[in-house]
């Protein structure tokens, strides 16, 4: 139910930056390739991150299962630097830094 009200919310503000793009992509003419990507980012890590998540909040507190949540994109920025796919801008690090920072003022990464 979570991630469902996450895309209801989100969709209004990502479709119209796109939109233009989507009206005039020939979606039959994109490789099989696309469409694996597309199948596997949106059912396999979905999947595999919900089982996560449930995995963990039932084992943790609350606040420690949506602290984690939220460092999600700072584990990416890393991670892509790391694999040498370069490293993000200096204000995305530093909106991660910042996320971190307010993680560990709540106590989140504490203990």
């Amino acid at each position: 139910m979570f991630g469902f009200w996450i895309i209801v919310f989100t969709v209004p503000w990502l479709v119209p930056t796109g939109a233009r793009e989507l009206v005039s992509l020939e979606f039959t003419a994109l490789p099989l390739s696309v469409w694996a990507t597309l199948a596997y980012l949106s059912i396999v890590t979905t999947a595999f991150t919900f089982l996560l998540l449930q995995y963990a909040s039932m084992r943790l507190p609350a606040a420690k299962v949506l602290g984690y949540g939220y460092l999600t994109p700072s584990f990416v920025i890393v991670l892509e630097g790391l694999l040498g796919h370069g490293w993000a801008a200096p204000p995305v690090i530093l909106g991660a830094l910042v996320t971190a920072a307010g993680l560990i003022v709540m106590g989140v990464l504490k203990d």
